[in-house]
């Protein structure tokens, strides 16, 4: 009888209400009118006929009859009472007709509040039912400056797209990185077919991961994007729910790192200690370690790779017959992961991807070999069997902003940067503290190299700027003396005042000690649920400032105290009060930024003129690049009535 049902229900809902109780929680659905107070005046969008997961009902649009149903929908009044013959009647009815009438409901932020059903999700819910069909009516959030406003407008352009309703991502600039893993823009419609597809891969990895994983908090739309960036969406459309299984197998420690939030674990150098004696028998560390690095360009033509490859040799040299390397330049994007397959199939398995465009390679290629080591030169990758490294060059930039601050007799600085990234900013605005520190008037002019048809060094010109920061160093096949820090005397040429050193070999010769020592193993266990970087900077020798005779004898000795301040750690460069272009304080008085806060800056201080690009605004090159780790600032719309014209449509 349904009443047996009804009892059943009755008894995990009354369990439910008391464990929320001795919890100091609400046992009771929530209500969407007293959390929206002027629901009625909300913008509201008729989204007619829909399938919603039961899981995303989270209460009833008013208050009625709340009392009735514990948090999960499960009925809360006694079996005696006509409202469990009412729900018991209509059991029945369901499991002989199915749901013939569907509920109505309200969603905002992409959870559902019932107006009319309560009853039917509740016998659903009872039913083990993981849809329910229902009119929905969607309320538009008021506007509010958090992450979880910014996710839901990305999650409405997404929808205005696709119509997909049921992929919903936690963090901001998900929905553009599966777009970007299906080869979709924003604003492209979706067809019938992609949307059938996609729908599919979704189920059988919904199936896959939950059959796998059971409940976890990370959601199964976030789980899937993770799948897709390392397995690839054209790869994941031809697997089946088993064979997800094994993938899922895997790639688990990096499902472990996405559900346990934590930020990424920035090392100041790679660990050089040796293990105890039962580290030494569980992770025997290689005798001779065969390196590779993997460049975009070429060292000739690039000052980028000409530094790693001369850190490369300086490392080999370092370790002699421990150490045998190879380079593989002008691997592109494309080649990248067959590149490093075939080195791995070769030995190499410690692998260098010197680009932040190698990326997704390296992730795809860690899943295949879990015994390679693999690292990618870039600024916070979230993945846990590809560690990242990089340089605190903004440590050498303040150096060079006070040289400049000094040096500017019109209080003029130019600053020419390439591509508006992680860590670019914290570069830009530690050289505009520099500048304040030697020249309080002194205004940093910021360009861009990577604007399609435009010279930065023209346009600074035209407005006096005669003290520029430039590229960090010129590559040997090019001819380029506007590099580092430097001056245009009155006929136009350039002296080089200072530059930055990329000293990346000791970051290489840490790490390949680390590795040899054994070391490394137990670093990755230490950090089992975060990513890893490292992020060495002037206190190893990591970064280093060399500067020019023209300099004057009391500016350098400036220089050299700043720079013997920042090699012992003593001075550092982001403590507040600082205030942003808009006079918006964003650090607090005597308060010092942590290294995580410094990467994702996305503003520009308040003694910066110029603006941060936008994605669409860069030359091809760097399209690609911005796309993979462009800072908020670059990779939202440019336009801001997007976010308008969506909420009213």
């Amino acid at each position: 009888m349904a009443i047996n049902d009804y009892i059943e229900a009755w008894k995990k809902g009354t369990r439910e209400a008391h464990l929320l109780h001795i919890q100091d929680k609400d046992s009771y659905l929530p209500v969407l009118a007293d959390i929206v107070p002027d629901l009625n005046k909300r913008p509201q969008v008729d989204l007619g006929l829909c399938q919603i997961p039961m899981e995303l009902i989270e209460g009833t649009a008013t208050r009625g009859r709340t009392t009735a149903f514990s948090r999960s929908f499960y009925p809360l009044l006694e079996p005696e009472s006509e409202f469990a013959m009412k729900w018991a009647d209509l059991y029945d009815g369901i499991l002989e007709d199915g749901l013939r009438q569907p509920i109505k409901a309200m969603e905002y932020y992409n959870r559902f509040y019932i107006i009319e059903g309560n009853k039917r999700v509740s016998v659903m819910r009872q039913l083990d039912s993981l849809t329910i069909e229902a009119e929905v009516t969607r309320i538009i959030p008021e506007k509010e400056d958090s992450e979880r406003y910014r996710v839901y407008n990305e999650f409405l352009s997404f929808y205005k797209d696709t119509k997909i309703d049921y992929i919903l991502f936690s963090h901001e600039g998900a929905y553009a990185r599966l777009r970007n893993e299906v080869n979709m823009k924003e604003g492209e419609k979706w067809s019938d077919e992609m949307i059938s597809d996609i729908h599919s891969c979704f189920y059988r990895f919904q199936q896959a991961f939950l059959k796998a994983e059971g409940k976890r908090r990370l959601s199964v739309s976030d789980a899937f994007l993770l799948y897709l960036e390392i397995y690839s969406y054209e790869e994941a459309q031809k697997r089946t729910p088993s064979q997800i299984i094994q993938d899922i197998a895997k790639i688990r420690s990096e499902y472990n790192v996405a559900e346990a939030g934590k930020p990424v674990a920035l090392l100041s150098q790679p660990s050089e200690e040796k293990p105890g004696l039962l580290q030494s028998v569980l992770h025997r560390p290689p005798r001779t370690l065969k390196c590779a690095f993997l460049y975009n360009s070429s060292p000739e033509r690039s000052g980028w790779t000409y530094w790693h490859e001369l850190a490369r040799k300086a490392t080999e040299n370092m370790f002699e017959s421990q150490l045998e390397t190879v380079a593989k330049a002008d691997v592109s994007m494309e080649e990248a992961a067959s590149v490093i397959e075939s080195l791995i199939q070769d030995g190499y398995t410690t692998i260098f991807a010197t680009s932040p465009v190698f990326l997704d390679a390296c992730i795809h290629e860690s899943a295949l070999h879990p015994e390679a080591r693999i690292l990618n030169c870039s600024l916070l990758a979230s993945y846990h069997n590809v560690r990242s490294y990089y340089l605190r060059i903004y440590e050498a930039k303040l150096i060079l902003g006070a040289i400049a601050g000094a040096m500017a007799d019109n209080n003029k600085i130019g600053y020419i940067a390439d591509y508006p990234i992680y860590g670019v900013p914290a570069s830009i605005n530690a050289f505009a503290v520099g500048a304040q520190l030697t020249n309080p008037r002194a205004k940093v002019y910021l360009d861009w190299s990577t604007l399609p048809g435009h010279s930065p060094e023209d346009a600074l010109a035209a407005q006096d700027v005669r003290i520029i920061s430039s590229r960090d160093i010129s590559a040997p096949l090019l001819e380029y003396r506007t590099f580092g820090l430097y001056e245009k005397d009155p006929g136009d040429k350039a002296r080089n005042l200072a530059m930055p050193a990329w000293n990346w070999s000791k970051l290489y010769e840490g790490i390949v000690r680390s590795i040899l020592s054994g070391a490394w193993s137990e670093e990755g266990e230490q950090h089992a649920d975060r990513a890893m970087a490292y992020y060495m900077g002037m206190a190893t020798g990591a970064i280093d400032l060399f500067y020019s005779s023209r300099i004057p004898t009391r500016l350098k000795r400036l220089v050299d105290l700043l720079h013997e301040r920042m090699r012992s750690e003593a001075f550092l460069p982001f403590v507040g009060p600082q205030y942003d272009q808009d006079g918006i304080l964003r650090i607090e008085q005597d308060v010092a930024l942590t290294p995580q806060d410094i990467i994702r800056m996305d503003y520009l201080a308040d003694n910066v003129i110029g603006t941060i690009p936008k994605v669409d605004q860069l030359n091809p090159t760097a399209t690609n690049l911005v796309t993979l780790q462009g800072i908020r600032a670059a990779t939202e719309p440019s336009d801001n009535t997007a976010e308008s014209k969506r909420n009213n449509e």
